[in-house]
C-alpha cells in the first residue's frame, strides 16, 4: 500500500520502509510503545487479525498509533519518485505527496479520460478512444438513463402513497388532539400556544405581501375556492393539523367582528393598508391569495386582530415586498 521502492530516485534509509508492504511508508503512523512505523492502510488491515506489532510482535492496539515524528515526516518529503509511465515517456520527478495526484492525470496515463473529438461529448479512457463508437455508447447512456427514470418514478410512486397515508394519519391525530383540547381547558391554552408558534415559524418562511387594491377582496369563496386554498396551503408547507382551520378562516364569516361584512370593512378601510400579510403562491385559478397571522398583528386594533390567522383573496392588486439586502457590518 506504500510508494513503489523500485521507483525512488536515490537511496531510501530502512527506516523508511513499511515492514509489512515492503514499499516506502504512504501516509506513515507508529506505535507509540515500539516507535515502529508503517503504512496506516497495512497497520489497519493488519490490526484486523492481530493485535501485535508485526516487527517485535509487542502488543499494538488501535489507540497505540499515532503521527510519526517530524525527523521522519522531514526525511519522506525529500525523496522523489518517477511516474508509473517513465517508460512511456513522462520523465517527472515526484516529491511522494503529489504522486498519487499526478498518476492519476498524467497525459501518458492510457486510462486518463479525454473527450471524444467526434462531437459526441462523453469522455472515455484514452486507450479506448480507437474503438469508441458515439452511437453506441450514446444509446447505452439514453437505456441507463431511461431505466433510472424508471426507478425513480416507482419511488416516486411509493413516497406518493406514503405521503398520503401520513396525511391521513395526521388528521385523524388533529381531530383527536382538536377532542381533548375541547375537554380540558389546560390542553385547549397550551395547544392555541404550539398553534401560534407554528404557524408563525411557517409565516417567516414566505415573502411579505402588499395589498394595493382592497377593493378586490374576496370575502364569501365558494366551496371550489375552499379546495384550491386548500391546495394553495399545503404546498406551501402551512402545518398539517392547521390546514383545515385556516380553509375555513378564508371566509368573512370566520373573521374579526372589524372585517365580518362590507359596511364594518368600509368603516375600518383606513386600516387595513396597516396589516403585515405574507404572500401565498397564487391560486390554481390565477387569483392571489395572502395569509394573516395573529402573531404579525398585535399592533392592530383587537376587532381587526386575528386569534391564530385568516387568508384573504383577492382578483388584483397583491404584490411581494422586495426587500434590500442586509448590509455587512463593518467593524469599528
Amino acid at each position: 500500500m506504500g510508494f513503489d521502492l523500485n521507483c525512488i530516485v536515490g537511496v531510501v534509509d530502512e527506516e523508511l520502509v513499511c515492514p509489512i508492504c515492503g514499499d516506502v511508508l504512504e501516509d506513515p503512523v507508529q506505535s507509540s510503545g515500539c516507535e515502529h512505523a508503517f503504512c496506516r492502510a497495512c497497520i489497519e488491515k493488519w490490526m484486523l487479525e492481530k493485535q501485535i506489532c508485526p516487527v517485535d510482535r509487542s502488543d499494538l492496539m488501535r489507540g497505540h498509533l499515532v503521527p510519526v515524528s517530524r525527523l521522519m515526516r522531514n526525511m519522506l518529503s525529500r525523496l522523489r519518485i518517477t511516474c508509473n509511465f517513465a517508460d512511456s515517456g513522462c520523465l517527472l520527478h515526484l516529491r511522494l505527496e503529489d504522486y498519487r495526484f499526478h498518476v492519476a492525470s498524467c497525459e501518458y496515463n492510457p486510462k486518463v479520460a479525454v473527450e471524444c473529438s467526434n462531437g459526441c461529448g462523453m469522455k472515455v479512457p484514452k486507450d479506448e478512444l480507437a474503438t469508441h463508437n458515439c452511437i453506441l455508447e450514446l444509446r447505452e447512456l439514453v437505456n441507463r438513463q431511461q431505466s433510472e427514470i424508471v426507478d425513480l418514478k416507482k419511488a416516486q410512486g411509493s413516497l406518493e402513497v406514503r405521503i398520503v397515508t401520513q396525511r391521513r394519519e395526521l388528521e385523524l391525530l388533529q381531530y383527536y388532539v382538536t377532542a381533548l383540547r375541547s375537554s380540558n381547558p389546560m390542553l385547549r391554552n397550551i395547544g392555541e400556544q404550539l398553534d401560534r408558534y407554528s404557524l408563525m415559524q411557517w409565516g417567516s418562511g414566505l415573502p411579505l405581501a402588499t395589498v394595493r387594491t382592497w377593493g378586490s377582496l374576496i370575502s364569501t369563496p365558494d366551496t371550489p375556492m375552499h379546495v384550491t386554498v386548500r391546495e394553495c396551503l399545503c404546498s406551501c408547507g402551512c402545518p398539517m393539523n392547521l390546514v383545515n382551520l385556516m380553509v375555513d378562516r378564508c371566509h368573512e364569516d370566520h373573521w374579526p367582528d372589524g372585517l365580518m361584512n362590507l359596511d364594518v370593512r368600509r368603516e375600518n378601510f383606513h386600516r387595513l393598508p396597516l396589516y403585515v400579510t405574507h404572500l401565498l403562491p397564487s391560486l390554481s385559478t390565477g387569483k392571489q391569495c395572502v395569509v394573516v397571522l395573529g402573531g404579525d398583528n398585535t399592533h392592530m386594533p383587537e376587532n381587526l386582530r386575528p386569534v391564530l390567522g385568516l387568508v384573504m383573496i383577492f382578483v388584483e392588486g397583491v404584490e411581494e415586498v422586495q426587500q434590500d439586502p442586509q448590509p455587512d457590518n463593518e467593524l469599528a
